[in-house]
């Protein structure tokens, strides 16, 4: 199972080819499409893009920022909150830092941390939707409903719907099992943006958990169709719908190139069919 920014963790909830060239000059937005890559869940685009760059551009204070947010992404919890305490005694007031600092400690588990930190980026910065979207985030991790949801509303209020404050939201509505309202967002997600991985999964998690199947993408590989059957058959297990588990947990080990231990060790968790 893929984990990335703001990609539903089942275990917590419930218990891409980029080519490029040489890297002689990299023009000036070159940044903004690491960054791009890194919210969009482009996870080895975002680090290709950054192991490029010219050595003259790769010690800059935004490329470090730029590396703390993808260990973030990649679930390097502990990493990015070092790397971001680093930035921040330089010292530094930039509020993707102070956010940064923010979402490793929610990810690490220290909500009153994460809490104080964003709320303290949401004051200096008010008019970013993403600290907001990152405030809310924090709040799920709390179970502090209400909160979390005037969080969003801030963020929505700030920038027109997008596929990863749509997607935001939407975890915050699984965490709460409000899995059609989930669904609905993450129709709304994918209409914006197709390619985002991390709305496919949590969709398929939404919809697996009302007990329905996931459904196959035009040209998507066999690799990637097995883990969204994994996913799907996770979430329906969680969901208490052991039936719909097995088969697609079933049908997820028979797609997979490579044998799927995870899925197994799943499948067989669930015991005999009654």
């Amino acid at each position: 199972m893929i984990l990335g920014v703001r990609l539903l963790s089942l275990v917590a909830l419930f218990a891409s080819g980029f080519a490029i060239g040489a890297a002689s000059a990299a023009p000036p937005d070159d940044l903004a499409l690491v960054d791009a890559a890194i919210r969009g869940g482009r996870l080895v685009q975002a680090q290709t893009m950054l192991d490029l760059l010219p050595d003259a551009k790769s010690d800059t204070f935004d490329v470090a920022v730029l590396r703390a947010q993808l260990m973030l992404a990649q679930g390097r919890y502990a990493e990015a909150e070092r790397a971001f305490a680093k930035l921040a005694a330089t010292p530094s007031e930039d509020c993707r830092v102070v956010s940064g600092l923010g979402s490793a400690a929610a990810a690490l588990g220290h909500t009153g941390a994460a809490l104080a930190r964003l709320q303290d980026a949401t004051a200096r910065c008010p008019a970013d939707w993403r600290l907001w979207a990152d405030l809310g985030h924090a709040y799920d991790s709390d179970a502090r409903w209400n909160e979390s949801k005037a969080a969003y509303d801030r963020a929505s209020a700030l920038a027109a719907p997008r596929a990863s404050l749509l997607n935001d939201m939407a975890v915050s509505l699984l965490m709460q099992h409000r899995y059609p309202e989930a669904k609905a967002l993450l129709q709304q997600a994918l209409s914006a943006d197709p390619d985002d991985r991390r709305v496919v999964n949590n969709l398929d998690i939404a919809a697996a958990s009302m007990g329905q199947p996931p459904v196959r993408g035009r040209g998507e590989d066999a690799a990637r169709w097995a883990e969204r059957l994994s996913n799907a058959g996770y979430a329906a297990s969680l969901a208490g719908r052991s039936d719909d588990a097995r088969a697609w947990l079933t049908q997820s080990i028979a797609a997979a190139p490579v044998y799927p231990a995870t899925t197994a060790n799943i499948l067989s968790s669930l015991g005999p069919q009654k």
